[in-house]
């Protein structure tokens, strides 16, 4: 029976699908009330029994309705319209809605969202009913606990810095305007235990199965990945397993996503069908335990996109209709956005629905087309064929198969991926190829450590043993294929036209952190601290697809400027290191100079007078400290750096205070004058002095600022002396991040976050000063 093409087909749910994403983009992007859209939608299917087409434009306008009322209109969206980003005290009633994620940076510390039921604010009480995001200090709370809380509440800020995991529209995505601060376990009062028992029973089952495949082997990375493959926990995997899995095309093997539910899916039908039970009979069995499985893992997003793809096609044999693939993704997909409009903003539905999609569309026939290779001659009897080759011919289809399933949606997901991880992993298909069977045999391993640890832990263990050998297995397979040089690689955008040179003054609180683009080189002035670099500084740079650091410079020992250095140097291995080489206190400094010096040519020591060339058109030139500096602190050793390109200067002022100016003003006076200046604070809480500004003349001065310490701030007094001296002066308390783009004629600087005001551009001719 010859298949019969997918474009040739019927596929009223898929053209269903495509009217709901439709209807969904329109909630979102266009402004209008709910009511207008359910108005349309009503009128659409009243005009149906004349125009059919006028269903879909009814269900389109349905969606819309849904995703307006969600987004746009829902409890959360009003109560944030009563708050502000300031922290205000107050009083509520919450109830736990998950299992808390605690922090394993700080295991006293747990997340969880809560359904609020009452707040008083200011002595007025309300009743928001609405999600919103607790941070619990103490002993977790229970799933489904109604709590009476004393808590510090405010609106979720935005990211302050590009490349930042934007937290904020993750959250509201999911319907969650607002977070509260539970500082003290004495501000909670338990009021009644709760909850549905099922979703307590899956609890309960995650707990369990995160202790039995773990027996014996607890506490290794191998255990890790085994936990983060059964039940999606990844809270204690290493970043650089992560990074691994997500640099060869692999992560969807390291959490829980469609191929483990469907591995799942396939041991129960074998098991179910061993067990004597009918078809119909096992698909009423496996439904309902592929969304618990998906309740098991947190209900991620993945897995319940599977379950329901899953359970679609299942429900066809119910019916006694063949099902068609593409026609029950379409329906699995009508279902999720039903359940959650939001969801279609989500990269990985994206990611999963493109490359399912391109998987049903062309797998088969780029099979047909490499299926070639491994054929033998059609006039050939098959009794003919010597059994020996019959075997090499069902394994070699078996992985052509595989290939070309791997080569369809690597060809469906590669522009999302660039487009969300600015990544093109040249290894995928490969590493696919062998970690995918090897994943499948781990999952199945894992559940037979489950069964044998209903009976014995002690049999279980045995089983993690084995399991544990191809965790590793997998764990050096996906680590050698990420370590082939150039089997990822980030890209970034194509710089504007006209752009001599770019550079991004980081808002990193008390630290420091900037990134110079100019002549085709990227220098990192500072990595800012530990989790900074992490999840600010290389994100940035990966996604301006940085795949080798020019130059990175250590101003000075402050851990706030250069904790994220290990992060950096091994993600990015600079070619050029900068450092003036000097003493002081700072035990990480310390232990950074003396690997460098051990192992690492590229360490430069940087002193006043040395210039670096960025490209033809821009250099960078140290202007402090001398060799024979003395100094109380290490701020006061700090490096001043010079950039020109073309007319444009800036000064890298890191946190040098007044000491270092008066330096400057006597032996750097005339290398001052400049169109911006990027300072920090001084320990002391004072840079900037009034003599040393009027010496620059700077057009704009970047300033950072942090709420804690009081040293950390910016006076008022200061800032009011700055601006009257016709300085502009961006403050990164308010703005967050600041861009400066340079040209030929002019630069602008852009604060990251609108509620600082837009960009600002100045001519740049040559300083009056200079």
């Amino acid at each position: 029976m010859n298949r019969i093409s997918p474009f040739k087909q019927r596929l009223p749910c898929a053209g269903l699908f495509l009217c709901a994403a439709a209807g969904v983009l329109a909630g979102r992007w266009i402004p209008l009330p709910g009511w207008v859209f359910a108005v349309g939608a009503v009128a659409a299917v009243a005009a149906a029994w004349r125009w059919s087409i006028a269903v879909f434009l009814g269900a389109s306008l349905i969606f819309a309705a849904a995703e307006t009322w969600q987004f746009r209109e829902s409890p959360a969206v009003r109560l944030a319209t009563h708050l502000s980003e300031s922290w205000q005290t107050c009083e509520g009633e919450i109830e736990v809605l998950e299992a808390p994620h605690i922090s394993p940076t700080f295991p006293q510390r747990c997340r969880f969202t809560a359904q609020l039921a009452t707040l008083r604010l200011a002595g007025v009480e309300s009743h928001p009913d609405c999600r919103v995001m607790i941070t619990w200090n103490g002993m977790p709370p229970a799933y489904g606990s109604r709590y009476l809380v004393r808590a510090a509440i405010r609106n979720c800020p935005p990211a302050r810095n590009p490349g930042a995991f934007d937290y904020t529209a993750w959250l509201a995505n999911a319907g969650v305007r607002s977070e509260m601060d539970i500082l003290r376990t004495g501000d909670t009062h338990l009021l009644a235990t709760g909850g549905n028992p099922i979703v307590h029973a899956a609890i309960a089952a995650c707990r369990w199965i995160e202790k039995t495949v773990s027996i014996g082997i607890d506490g290794t990375p191998e255990a890790s990945l085994i936990r983060a493959m059964t039940v999606g926990d990844t809270s204690d995997a290493p970043d650089s397993i992560k990074d691994s899995f997500r640099e060869t095309g692999t992560f969807h093997l390291f959490s829980v996503s469609g191929l483990h539910v469907g591995i799942v899916a396939i041991i129960l039908w074998a098991v179910l069908g061993a067990c004597g039970l009918s078809p119909r009979r096992s698909v009423l069995v496996i439904i309902p335990a592929l969304f618990f499985y998906a309740l098991v893992t947190g209900l991620s997003a993945p897995s319940i996109r599977a379950a329901a793809m899953l359970s679609v096609i299942a429900a066809g044999l119910l019916l006694d209709r063949p099902p068609s693939p593409l026609n029950s993704v379409g329906a699995a997909g009508v279902v999720i956005l039903a359940l959650d409009p939001s969801q279609i903003f989500n990269s990985g539905f994206q990611l999963s629905f493109g490359a399912v999609a391109m998987i049903l569309l062309f797998a088969l026939p780029i099979q047909k087309r490499l299926g070639v290779v491994c054929q033998s001659d059609p006039f050939l009897p098959a009794r003919l064929v010597p059994p020996a080759l019959r075997f090499w011919q069902k394994l070699a289809g078996g992985g052509i198969a595989l290939i070309a399933v791997s080569l369809a949606a690597w060809i469906a997901s590669l522009p999302l991926i660039v487009f969300y991880f600015h990544l093109v992993s040249l290894s995928s298909i490969a590493a696919n190829f062998i970690a995918v069977p090897l994943s499948g045999f781990l999952i199945e391993l894992a559940t037979v450590s489950l069964v044998a640890g209903v009976f014995s832990p002690w049999l279980a263990g045995i089983f993690n043993q084995a399991n544990f050998l191809l965790a590793r297995i997998l764990l050096l397979i996906v680590q050698g294929f990420a370590s082939i040089p150039g089997s990822a690689i980030y890209v970034g955008p194509p710089q504007a036209p006209g752009t001599v040179a770019k550079v991004v003054v980081f808002d990193a609180g008390r630290g420091g952190s900037a990134v110079i683009f100019a002549g085709g080189q990227s220098w990192l002035v500072d990595t800012g601290p530990e989790f900074f670099a992490d999840t600010t500084t290389l994100p940035f740079l990966r996604a301006a697809g940085v795949n080798q650091l020019s130059a990175l410079v250590l101003t000075h020992g402050d851990t706030s400027h250069i904790g994220g250095f290990d992060a950096i140097d091994q993600a990015l291995h600079p070619k050029l290191i900068l450092d003036s080489g000097l003493k002081d206190h700072s035990t990480d400094h310390s232990r950074i100079l003396s690997a460098l010096r051990q192992v690492r040519a590229p360490l430069t020591l940087a002193t006043a007078g040395a210039a670096f060339p960025l490209g033809p058109a821009a250099r960078l030139t140290v202007l402090y400290p001398p060799p024979d500096v003395q100094g109380a602190c290490a701020d006061d050793k700090a490096l001043v750096l010079r950039l020109d390109a073309g007319k444009f200067s800036a000064l890298f002022m890191s946190d040098a205070g007044l000491p270092t100016e008066q330096w400057l003003l006597a032996h750097a006076r005339a290398a001052l004058p400049c169109d911006v200046v990027a300072m920090g604070r001084h320990s002391s809480g004072f840079s900037g002095d009034p003599e040393f500004l009027r010496a620059v003349s700077p057009r704009v001065v970047v300033a950072s600022a942090a709420s804690f310490p009081k040293t950390e701030q910016i006076p008022s007094d200061w800032a009011g002396t700055v601006r009257a001296m016709g300085i502009d002066l961006v403050r990164q308390d308010e703005s967050g991040a600041a861009t400066v783009t340079v040209t030929a004629d002019s630069f602008t600087v852009t604060p990251f976050l609108s509620s600082a005001g837009s960009s600002r551009t100045f001519p740049d001719d040559s300083h009056p000063l200079r």
